[in-house]
This record gives structure tokens, sequence and C-alpha cells, in this order.
């Protein structure tokens, strides 16, 4: 990494420090500035994949900084994303799942299965709005639809250590808080890719998903919500599942970073 002398790298216990520079009274704006040229230097010497202009937040900072979305990974910074599990019912009663296929074009996890809806929580966006503009992009359900009766049920936390499958640099640790949300629409509707970035959609019984998931077909984030969905709604249950308590707990597993700024104390 070509580290400028806005940071300061401690090889013993392998941390690097942004510095507050000296004189600035916009030090914010120079922190953020200085972020971006380190991924410049980074990008021009081949060591960073494209840029992506699009930003995401620095989660835990006590004040306003985002890193650029392609170099979140070499950092070990939360990744902050929305997804939404989108179902219907038979008339029988049996739960089936919309569930896309990933373009083989794409540079991360191609063509492997996905969430109908999911995106990762840009700067200066709540977790919500993310959901609806992904909605619109993803899936073409309307903002009417999903702020109505989209429903928040909490958030998976992991830790995931990215292989040849992530488009980037193998081996790089990846946390991440995912806002959960579920979502039931009626035996009429029906998904269709809008972009190239989804090959086709499928509606797939329980069964159907719990086999692809143990073939591996799943973008991990989004096996990880699965799991979640099918605990929630007893698909997963701890009678008959010896790991059923491992399962759970590693689904909400405290990461080993700051989750939001840390609050100021007062001394007297």
């Amino acid at each position: 990494m070509p580290w400028t002398s806005c940071f300061r790298v401690d090889t013993p216990r392998k941390e690097v420090h942004l510095l507050k520079p000296a004189g600035r009274e916009d030090w914010q704006h120079a922190c953020n500035e200085a972020i971006d040229e380190l991924l410049d230097l980074a990008r021009a010497k081949n060591l960073l994949g494209k840029k992506r202009n699009e930003k995401f937040p620095i989660v835990g900072a006590n004040f306003d900084i985002a890193i650029e979305r392609s170099g979140i990974s070499l950092f070990g910074i939360i990744g902050q994303g929305a997804h939404m599990t989108v179902y219907t019912r038979t008339p029988e009663g049996d739960m089936k799942f919309w569930v896309p296929r990933r373009s083989a074009a794409k540079s991360t996890y191609p063509n492997m299965l996905d969430q109908a809806v999911a995106g990762g929580v840009a700067r200066g966006e709540t977790p919500f709005e993310c959901l609806v503009r992904e909605a619109g992009e993803e899936a073409a359900l309307s903002e009417e639809l999903v702020r109505q009766n989209a429903v928040p049920v909490g958030t998976v936390t992991w830790f995931n250590i990215s292989d040849e499958r992530a488009g980037g640099e193998p081996g790089l640790m990846n946390p991440g808080v995912l806002y959960v949300y579920d979502l039931e629409v009626g035996p009429d509707v029906v998904f269709k890719p809008v972009d190239d970035d989804i090959q086709s959609f499928h509606l797939m019984g329980v069964e159907e998903v719990r086999d692809a998931m143990r073939r591996g077909e799943f973008k991990p984030s989004c096996a990880a919500v699965v799991i979640d969905f099918f605990v929630r709604h007893r698909f997963i249950i701890g009678e008959e599942e010896d790991d059923y308590v491992e399962i759970v707990s590693r689904l909400h597993r405290k990461l080993p970073f700051r989750t939001s700024p840390r609050r100021q104390t007062r001394t007297s």
C-alpha cells in the first residue's frame, strides 16, 4: 500500500492510523480527501480494482467519513447492507421464494443465487431508503409497495473471508451488518430481470432453497439471510437441528469493531 504522510502504520500491532491534519479547520473534509488520495494511488499501481463511484460510510466513526466501495475490504471496515426476502404462498399455504440468479458477467459472485432485493447502504442513506432504491432498480417493485409492506425483522451480523468468487484479492476480512426485511407478495406478482446484473428469477420452494444452499449456490451473505428467515419461520428448529445454537449465535455474532459512534462522556 503506497501510504502517504496522512497515515501512520504501527507494524507490531498491525494498526493503521489516519492522522488529524494540523492547522486545518476543515480537518474532517481533509480526512476524507486523504482516503481518496490513498485509494487513487493504490489504483494507479494496480493494487485496487476499478473505481465504483460509490462511497460507503465508515461505521463507528464519530464524524461523517466514508470510503470508496472498492477499497472497503482492504481496511476490514464494516459493510452495511439491506436484504429483503420476498416470498408468496401457494393455495395450499406453502411458501415459495423469489430467488434471482446473478449474471455470469458479474465481477463478484457471478452466476450465484441472490436475495430478491439486496444492496450496500451508501453514505448518507438509511438502510430502509437503500432497500426502497434497490427494490426499484433490481426487481421493479414500486416504492409504495415496499414502503407499505416491507417488514423490518432485525439484523444479521457476519464475518466473511473473501475467496476467488468475491472478485477481489482473496483472504480479506469482511465484517458486515445486514439489515433484514421480509416481504410477502401475492401469486399474481411475477419477477423478471430489470438489468444485466440478473440473468433470471426463479420461484423456489423451501426444500429447493435448502438444497441449493447445501450445494453452495447462494452468495454467502444471502445464504446467511435465508438461514435467518428459516429460523424465524421455523423451517429450522432446535428439536431437529443439532447445530441450532451454533447457527443462531453465528447469525448474530458480536463484531470486534464499533458498530456505532463512541459516545462522549463529560467529566467534572
